[in-house]
């Protein structure tokens, strides 16, 4: 039973060759049978990390293991913005720059997909599914990992959104900019997307950022100062007051430990179990916070600008020394395979920190690793130099075999081929030592994905000592391989960066050749190894602008043969390049308003850089400008300013620098009050309070206190927040009449005045004098109108009192003096009085009125007087005697004219007399006989009235004359 299943460490080593056989096995098929096996996702850890260089446009493959670079990956221009997702065994890199996504299958590192989108995309991967979300138009996309192809119909949240992160388990959480947190899962089995509900969170907007766990997330809302758990078995909600400005979150955390930098406020906010903590790593040294990682139970917090990572423990303590990144550069951090890996924007450096804190700096293989375009299917991958192959002996034929044995692919150890036999020509010198064939390399194998694998030895057979000494056999070099002859190399069309693909071709020569390296005259592009069967390459990314030439040369074994070269082509003149961007922006608040922006100038040479705040106005300044003063800068808190490289009209903009407090005029003042506090004669007293406006970020300087108002005004100034004002308004309408004193103040600063606050005083009137002797108080009298049965005549006075009459409270008597004197009570205020009947008529009224109680006396008006009317002046009836009188002639009545006699009237003449002579003889007669029947019938008369009584006369009935 022991020999079947060997010592423990050959069972071990047994089950590792089984699995890499299985591995192998399953490629070799997939070769075979197309890219169904080949071309699956890889899920299981490959013991490599794949980082972004943006400068070169490629992704550079490392080991942390062995902390070297192992390939360079194709996958974009120079200065591309490259964003990695790996994870799952899933490989998808983006570039901002063109919005392309390629999908590389690990197995054969190959372009297995590749997409385009129109706006902003981000790739979520987890769980082992792939999503593309397009926050700008809220949709949500499962694809194949493979050829990113749509899975099923996207999801569209209906908004857009502020953040989307995927967790461990494959779920997608989304918050849209209107503070809904939702989760999408697709379900594969369903072809479709499980929607959640959506969860209004209270304090949630554009500026939330999500933080993914193994399950559920943690949400960071500045817009609200909140921080919630949300999905990972417990719901939880702290407020966070300071928690405002730009949060940036972990790529993926523990739910027990997530943090966040907040660059605004040089601090990390974590959340560690149940508590908030507000770590300040300014103190550190760390100004500028940016997105942590969370590795060994650390938190890893890189320090934009500072070129280094501070270490900090859950409770916030600081852990051990920080870790220093070659170069300066800043940091960027990624957790992959049980190590942390702290690389730099521009690709050039990364650091390999281990559980245990002990770091190692890693090459990134910018001048040796090999570069392959994974979009070549036919050339495979290429290497900086080409591969040398072990030289074979060659092995004289033996009688029993009608042909040498077959050739092994070099590199690979033989597979059923028995050790020769003792004293076979192939056997080494009894006591000899086996020596391994010429060029066989004796390092490790570094066989290259998709091509033959190199540099493994070559085993050679065991010596088996002998008694009777055996030659060995002479190894003989192979053949050189032909010259390769007409190489023709054919200029592309150039992209828009300049840069100009050629394809080279070429007739192969005789001996065949493995394999045809083709080499260019250009500087900085690695050579293109192709298959000795292929008479073409493709050699990319030729800068514009440049003479070169192409050799060809063919490799079998060790030997090559010597180059073919090309006649030499010229690329395209370089179309106009936008310049390399600043760095190194940093940005210095001035108390006045103004901001200093800094930089580091563009490597490329510029025309002028273009310098303002993020989203707003931009001032011009030279090409060799390094720094400038703005002025005049809208205020505000959080600001960060970018700089623009501009060149022939093309711009290209830094990273934001630090967020600073752009100083403004002050606000204004709060709770403004002003009350009259005294008043001395033409003097008034105000005391004015307020409260301290906000600052914006320059120190108050003073305030201005102003006051208008009833023809008087005046200011001063004070420290304070408050002030007593004396206000002189000696004949001015403000103290003889009263009104408002409108009181303003207006704050100032380092940077100018803000706005002004007012408020008004009401000032009353000054109290009238008291009454005096002599003032006019009675504005006139008259007499009215008697009755027919009046004996006297009505005289009535209109009191006019001024000011100080009027607002006596002591009160007033009215004086009439006819005759003799009477007085009555009558208000202060005026008005029309009455005075009384006067009979007699043709007498003088005098009228005044006295105000008592002046200074614990009275005093008296000026007296009116006025002619009382005759009676007769009007018609009396006696109520006596009824009699009734016509009023007298008075002034101003029509004059009578008087007749004096004899009379003689004038008789008609004309023809009018007869009528006039008849009609008057009628009318005596008439009354003659009117006469005649009284007379006859006063007898009865007399009798009827000696029987009656006789009643007395009426005063008022006429009497009747006696006959004449």
């Amino acid at each position: 039973m022991r020999r079947l299943l060997g010592r423990p460490g050959d069972r071990q080593r047994g089950f590792a060759e089984a699995g890499v056989a299985v591995t192998g096995a399953a490629l070799v098929l997939g070769a075979a049978l197309g890219s169904g096996v080949a071309s699956t996702v890889v899920t299981m850890s490959d013991g490599v990390t794949w980082l972004p260089d943006d400068q070169t446009g490629q992704v550079v493959q490392i080991n942390p293991g062995t902390g070297r670079a192992e390939r360079r990956l194709q996958v974009a221009g120079p200065g591309a913005e490259l964003d990695i997702s790996q994870r799952d065994g899933v490989l998808v890199v983006g570039d901002g720059r063109t919005g392309s996504l390629t999908s590389i299958d690990l197995a054969t590192l190959l372009a297995s997909g590749q997409r385009t989108s129109g706006e902003p995309a981000r790739v979520l991967v987890g769980g082992g599914l792939v999503y593309l979300v397009t926050p700008g138009s809220g949709v949500v996309r499962a694809v194949d990992p493979l050829t990113l192809k749509d899975l099923g119909t996207p999801h569209r949240v209906g908004g857009a959104l502020a953040d989307a992160v995927v967790d461990a388990r494959g779920t997608v959480w989304v918050v849209t900019a209107g503070g809904d947190l939702q989760q999408v899962t697709w379900k594969p089995a369903d072809e479709r997307f499980d929607v959640g509900e959506p969860r209004p969170v209270r304090g949630a907007g554009s500026g939330t950022r999500l933080l993914p766990h193994e399950r559920g997330v943690t949400l960071f809302a500045p817009d609200g100062g909140a921080v919630l758990q949300v999905g990972v078995g417990r719901d939880l909600a702290v407020a966070v007051p300071d928690l405002a400005g730009e949060v940036l979150p972990a790529d993926s955390s523990p739910t027990d430990l997530a943090p966040a930098g907040v660059p605004g406020r040089s601090a990390v906010v974590m959340l560690a179990g149940d508590r908030i903590l507000d770590v300040g790593v300014g103190a550190l040294g760390c100004e500028r916070p940016g997105r942590p990682a969370v590795f060994a139970g650390l938190v890893y917090v890189p320090c934009t600008g500072a070129g280094r990572v501070v270490v900090l423990r859950p409770d916030g303590t600081r852990a051990r020394a920080d870790v220093v990144v070659p170069g300066g550069r800043d940091p960027r951090l990624l957790v992959d395979d049980g190590r942390l890996v702290v690389h730099t924007e521009d690709g050039a450096h990364a650091v390999v920190v281990e559980a245990d804190g002990s770091t190692r700096a890693i090459d990134t293989g910018r001048s040796g690793a090999p570069v392959h375009d994974p979009r070549d299917t036919a050339a495979g991958p290429s290497a900086a130099v080409p591969p040398q192959r072990p030289q074979q002996p060659t092995q004289p034929q033996r009688p029993d075999q009608g042909a040498p044995p077959p050739r092994t692919d070099p590199g690979v150890p033989a597979v059923g081929v028995p050790d020769p036999p003792p004293g076979a020509p192939d056997a080494p010198t009894p006591g000899g030592t086996p020596t391994l064939p010429v060029g066989t390399p004796t390092g490790e194998p570094t066989g290259e994905p998709g091509g033959r694998p190199s540099g493994s030895p070559t085993p050679t057979p065991a010596s088996t000592p002998t008694s009777t000494p055996t030659p060995t056999a002479t190894p003989t070099p192979d053949a050189p391989p032909g010259r390769p002859s007409a190489v023709v190399a054919t200029l592309g069309t150039p992209d828009a960066a300049g840069l100009t693909d050629v394809t080279v071709t070429w007739r192969a020569g005789t001996p065949p050749a493995d394999d045809h390296v083709v080499r260019t005259s250009a500087a900085g592009i690695a050579p293109v190894e192709v298959g000795g069967g292929a008479t073409t390459a493709t050699v990319r990314g030729v800068v514009c602008g440049t003479r070169v030439t192409f050799s060809v040369e063919a490799v079998a074994g060790a030997e090559r043969s010597a180059a073919a070269t090309s006649a030499a082509v010229t690329t395209a003149a370089c179309p106009p390049q936008a310049p390399a961007a600043p760095t190194g922006v940093t940005a210095v608040a001035g108390g006045d308003g103004s901001v200093t922006v800094s930089w580091t100038a563009s490597r490329t040479p510029v025309d002028a850089y273009l310098v303002g705040p993020e989203g707003g106005s931009t001032t011009t300044t030279s090409g060799d400008a390094t720094s400038l003063v703005l002025r005049d800068l809208p205020p505000g808190a959080g600001v960060r300013f970018v700089v623009q490289a501009q060149r022939e009209g093309l711009t290209a903009a830094s990273a934001p620098s630090n967020a600073v407090t752009v100083a403004g005029p002050p606000g204004g003042v709060g709770g403004l009050a002003a009350a009259l506090a005294g008043r001395a004669g033409d003097v008034l007293t105000v005391d004015v309070t307020w409260s301290a406006p906000a600052d914006n970020g320059s120190p108050l300087t003073g305030y201005d206190v102003a006051w208008s108002g009833g023809g008087t005004g005046g200011s001063t100034t004070t420290g304070g927040t408050g002030a007593t004002l004396s206000v002189s308004c000696a004949g001015q309408p403000l103290c003889t009449a009263g009104g408002t004193l409108t009181v303003s103040v207006t704050p100032s600063n380092g940077v100018g005045a803000g706005p002004a606050a007012s408020a008004g005083v009401a000032v009353a009137a000054p109290p009238p004098p008291p009454p005096a002797d002599g003032d006019r108080v009675v504005g006139w009298v008259s007499a009215g109108t008697p009755g027919r049965g009046d004996r006297g005549v009505p005289m009535n006075a209109e009191l006019t009192p001024p000011a100080s009459w009027a607002n006596h409270p002591g009160g007033c008597t009215l004086v009439v003096t006819y005759v003799t004197t009477s007085t009555q009570s009558v208000p202060c205020t005026g008005g029309s009085v009455h005075l009384g009947s006067f009979e007699g008529g043709g007498g003088q009224v005098t009228v005044a009125v006295r105000a008592e109680n002046v200074a614990g006396g009275s005093v008296t008006s000026a007296a009116v007087t006025e002619r009382v009317p005759n009676r007769n002046e009007w018609a009396y009836c006696d109520p006596t005697t009824g009699i009734c009188t016509l009023p007298v002639s008075v002034p101003g009545d029509t004059d009578v004219v008087v007749v004096p006699l004899p009379w003689t009237p004038r008789l008609p003449v004309g023809p009018e007399r007869p009528p006039l002579a008849a009609a008057g003889a009628g009318l005596l007669l008439a009354a003659g006989a009117l006469r005649a029947a009284r007379l006859r019938t006063r007898p009865a008369a007399a009798a009827t009235d000696d029987a009656a009584p006789t009643a007395p006369p009426s005063p008022h009935a006429p009497t009747e004359e006696s006959p004449a």
